[in-house]
């Protein structure tokens, strides 16, 4: 079977968040299960471009990568060489996978896809989560009808990673074939961490606190307007309490987000350390004595399954389908205010250390054993068997 996997932001691109690393990760997985995949993707990085050898790097057996240069816009990657790379690598396709929506390489994706008569799967990755919606109404507004509807319709399956994302894209009118498929993690990435101590070299003000860790990008949906005013009360009573908040910048909303702390009673325990990946990542989450994501709107959060695949206590909203974190005793699920996000996170600090240890544990178990990328690929694998044998799409495949 043969793959296209069209996608707009691909490593070794950085600071385009969820979209990017789940592509990377199926894409792998699929793979190594034997799939040919042929990704297409821009040389977009944040405040970058990549040169087309640093892709290489990054393929393996079944899975090769071609680049296109865009033209402005280095989120939505407008481009015109796109349209070459497309039309050269979809006819030769079995099926294409649409990687997210709203930016153009994946909009031309699709509608190639439905040129050459090739059936094509649409991940919409959470674009249509009515709270992000609502946020960027008109633009958002625009791009639904002007093109995402009809990409959407048209598609032989959409993907969902949760049924609450999936009700959100039919809450549009969108009437079509569904599968529900979460995210997954590479299990193998965190068995082997950095050691606390790393974090603490590159970032001495960590030294001797109980850090609370926030990593995602600065966006209005993270939550972080929750968190900041949440934080006095907090700290009020954990004096030890150090917020750590990392990832880049989205749209410009950081400097909100720097302002909302400044005004904090005790900014001296909030610290920001902007976009980290590789192994600052990995050492901020050994360091961390609790993860926290206090999302107003998800669809998934990739950094909640690594959060737990780290071995931490997670903290995050109803506004995500994390609710098994507590049905597993590995955190708390809590609703999207800043009053029950503070009682969370001062009941997972005033537990003992090895209390939090246990709980991480269990949130490791549980993740390593539901959420691998090669479970999530196989899943994926018998979609694109129906959709080509013209059999009905598994709403919920199980293996």
């Amino acid at each position: 079977m043969k793959v296209v996997f069209v996608t707009t932001h691909y490593p070794p691109s950085k600071g385009f968040g969820g979209v990017c690393e789940s592509g990377y990760g199926l894409s792998r997985a699929l793979a190594r299960s034997g799939v040919t995949v042929d990704v297409i993707t821009s040389d977009s990085t944040l405040g970058d471009r990549l040169p087309f050898p640093a892709f290489a790097d990054y393929e393996e057996n079944n899975l090769k990568i071609f680049p296109f240069r865009y033209l402005y816009s280095e989120k939505n990657c407008f481009s015109c060489e796109a349209i070459t790379v497309l039309r050269k690598l979809i006819p030769k396709s079995d099926i294409v996978h649409v990687n997210g929506i709203f930016t153009h390489p994946v909009a031309l994706g699709a509608m190639f896809s439905r040129y050459y008569k090739k059936p094509y799967l649409v991940t919409t990755h959470n674009g249509l989560n009515p709270k992000i919606f609502k946020m960027r109404r008109i633009k958002k507004r625009a791009g639904f009808l002007g093109y995402v509807r009809k990409d959407l319709q048209y598609a032989n399956c959409i993907h969902a990673t949760s049924n609450k994302e999936m009700h959100a894209i039919k809450s549009m009118g969108i009437k079509n074939t569904f599968t529900i498929i979460p995210n997954g993690i590479n299990p193998s990435d965190f068995e082997n961490l950095p050691n606390s101590s790393v974090a603490e070299y590159k970032w001495p003000a960590l030294k001797d606190k109980a850090v609370v860790l926030f990593l995602s990008r600065l966006g209005p949906e993270k939550g972080l307007d929750l968190l900041l005013p949440a934080w006095d009360t907090v700290k009020e009573k954990c004096p030890d309490a150090y917020l750590v908040i990392a990832g880049p910048d989205s749209n410009g909303f950081s400097s909100y987000v720097h302002k909302l702390a400044s005004q904090s009673l005790f900014p001296e325990s909030i610290f920001f350390t902007g976009g980290v990946w590789g192994k600052d990542k990995l050492s901020l989450y050994s360091r961390a004595e609790i993860f926290i994501l206090p999302s107003h709107a998800e669809n998934f959060g990739i950094v909640i399954a690594e959060a737990l695949a780290c071995g931490k206590p997670v903290i995050t909203t109803t506004a995500t389908p994390w609710n098994d974190i507590e049905k597993n005793k590995c955190g708390k699920w809590v609703h999207a205010n800043s009053r029950d996000i503070a009682k969370a996170l001062l009941d997972l600090l005033s537990i003992s250390t090895a209390e939090r240890q246990q709980m991480g544990q269990r949130g490791k178990n549980f993740v390593t054993r539901s959420y691998s990328w090669d479970i999530v690929a196989d899943k994926f694998v018998s979609v694109y068997q129906s959709i080509l044998s013209g059999n009905e799409v598994c709403p919920q495949p199980k293996l």
